[in-house]
């Protein structure tokens, strides 16, 4: 007889998780129990988070990386709580995540038990109803196999996201009788929906004679790059992609015109004009506020779109485009391959950079400063420095507000050729936005990224909020690079109440040294007050190390971020 604990670890095996990542607790020491015996004999291990929205960040980043569902898991009460932020986070940004709360015994419900989030206590499940895509309390035994079963269906769907199953401390440990699971766990595989015929011969008639087309790349993009990409090669059209998306690509391309939405460039916005775009291609994403700038109708919200995706919430606010097509990308561009066979473009493609090693089509706000090395260091001197000198293959995350505002204009991604097409290399949680979101994320995405370089950029805000996490990287012996965005305020609050004439208030915060923070718990350290500083650090050798590293970087305050968009959205311009 094995518990149940161990029946679901079977299954996640089988999945190919490696990791649950969570806070131990009374209530849910069964299945920490179950995970021991798994470590023991070489299967899953737990992870311990310092806090449980910093278990379910994690569990977000392993499974960006990974493409695998991702575990995290709470005892009950102010556990499961403490997880709803970091599962809105997964939802907003459709990730696959499996959540695991605990409950008291059943039979102990609405008695008063200690820490009780029953219906008849603080109750949990319904807490999770509206950030899951499906969620549900195991009430007994018989239940927990075919409840777990569908979550996992519902998690790695053509609508992905996080999942939730409310365990009771007595069903956890009952017994169950061992089985053979099967192995190959074809019931899991992501079945790709065939387009209407139809639907793709009218997109193919009414693109044949158009010379002047925009594809936007959305995240949803990602396995179907490499052939969308030839594609544009092939027609000489112009691509833009979403802020998510921005790690598809290699941002040197010469057909490539940069970020289109929040915190994007006007070289994007030029790119989806008329006179430039007959049509417009939006690939994978849906159209939100981040990737439509604002929900600007000169550019992707005509009657010029053509709206592309698996996925069909991200068609649900496409009704006034011309078409819209619900499937497979893959399929969709079946048509096209005879086409594709005979790209010449690639066979000539030079990646395009200026004489200061810019992308030479992207217009980039104060590009001078790019390059300043005087006084406090320029966030777009900082960004731009590191994207040069960091490996191709490195996995960056921008953390909410300034950093991800930087990150999203002046990171520039060199994605080598041979880069897994399922995956990115730039992250932001801008779904939900929440602080701290790419401290966890990073550690998660080093624990499946297996050595490979990730750098995690934050503010002194969210580090204040989420720093201790940093203390799993050393624990579990992870490579992260923490860049901390030192300007002791709020500073999106704050550049945001000044652009929009509000009142200065709740944004100022203490000066902190964050390399002596850092170094108190074990972490090497650099503080970081001028370019010349960073030029005397060897970043790819941090970088390679199986241990993180932090740099506590004083940036300029006065610099305003590239927020324009956001504010037309927070004053009523649009």
């Amino acid at each position: 007889m094995i518990e149940n604990g161990d029946l679901i670890l079977n299954y996640l095996e089988r999945l190919g998780v490696k990791y649950v990542f969570g806070v131990p607790g009374g209530s849910i020491e069964p299945f920490y129990n179950a995970l021991a015996r798994s470590e023991r004999n070489g299967g899953i291990r737990a992870v311990t988070a310092r806090h449980e929205t910093g278990a379910a960040f994690m569990a977000d980043g392993y499974a960006r990386e990974t493409g695998r569902i991702g575990v995290c898991c709470s005892t009950a009460g102010p556990g499961a709580t403490n997880l709803i932020t970091g599962v809105a986070s997964a939802y907003a940004d459709g990730i696959p995540v499996l959540v695991i709360t605990a409950q008291t015994s059943i039979e102990k419900f609405g008695r008063g038990s200690f820490q009780d989030s029953s219906c008849t206590g603080i109750n949990t499940a319904e807490m999770f109803t509206h950030c899951t895509r499906f969620n549900t309390l195991v009430s007994h035994a018989a239940q927990l196999e075919p409840k777990f079963l569908q979550a996992i269906s519902y998690a790695i769907s053509n609508r992905p996201g996080p999942v939730h199953l409310s365990i009771p401390l007595d069903v956890m440990r009952a017994k169950v009788e061992p089985h053979r699971i099967n192995g190959t766990m074809r019931a899991f595989i992501n079945h790709e929906v065939v387009p209407s015929q139809e639907a793709m011969q009218l997109v193919l008639k009414d693109l044949a004679d158009k010379n002047k087309v925009t594809v936007v790349i959305g995240e949803g993009a990602a396995g179907a790059i490499d052939t969308i990409i030839s594609l544009i090669e092939s027609r000489g059209w112009l691509f833009v992609t979403t802020p998510r998306a921005k790690g598809l690509v290699n941002n040197f391309h010469p057909l490539y015109r940069g970020v289109f939405g929040f915190a994007g460039h006007d070289s994007a916005l030029e790119a989806l004009q008329p006179e430039n775009a007959q049509r417009v291609v939006v690939v994978g994403t849906a159209l939100d506020e981040v990737s439509t700038s604002g929900w600007d109708t000169s550019a992707i919200m005509s009657e010029r779109l053509i709206h592309l995706s698996s996925n069909s919430e991200h068609l649900s606010r496409s009704f006034m485009a011309k078409l819209c097509i619900l499937g497979s990308l893959e399929l969709m561009l079946k048509p096209f391959a005879k086409l594709l066979e005979n790209n010449t473009f690639k066979k000539s493609l030079v990646l395009s950079a200026d004489e200061r090693g810019l992308p030479k089509m992207v217009s980039l706000a104060n590009r001078d400063k790019c390059f300043s090395q005087e006084g406090r260091i320029k966030p777009q001197a900082l960004m731009t420095k590191m994207s040069a000198i960091c490996p191709d293959n490195t996995r960056v995350l921008m953390d909410t507000g300034n950093s991800f505002l930087w990150g999203i204009h002046y990171w520039n991604c060199k994605r080598p050729i041979d880069f897994n097409p399922k995956k990115t290399l730039f992250h932001i949680g801008i779904g939900f936005a929440s602080m701290g979101w790419a401290i966890g994320a990073a550690v998660g995405m080093a624990a499946g990224a297996k050595g490979k370089p990730v750098v995690c950029f934050t503010g002194d805000g969210s580090m204040l909020m989420s720093g201790q996490e940093i203390t799993v990287a050393l624990q579990e012996n992870l490579n992260v690079l923490f860049v901390i965005l030192n300007d002791s305020s709020l500073g999106m609050i704050r550049h945001g109440q000044q652009l929009g004439g509000a009142e200065q208030i709740g944004h100022a915060l203490p000066t902190v040294n964050f390399a002596k923070m850092a170094e108190a718990m074990g972490i090497e350290a650099y503080r970081i007050e001028t370019m010349a500083d960073l030029d005397k650090l060897d970043i790819p050798l941090l970088l390679s190390q199986s241990a993180p590293c932090l740099l506590d970087v004083l940036i300029d305050s006065d610099e305003v971020p590239p927020m324009g968009a956001r504010m037309k959205v927070l004053t009523g311009a649009v």
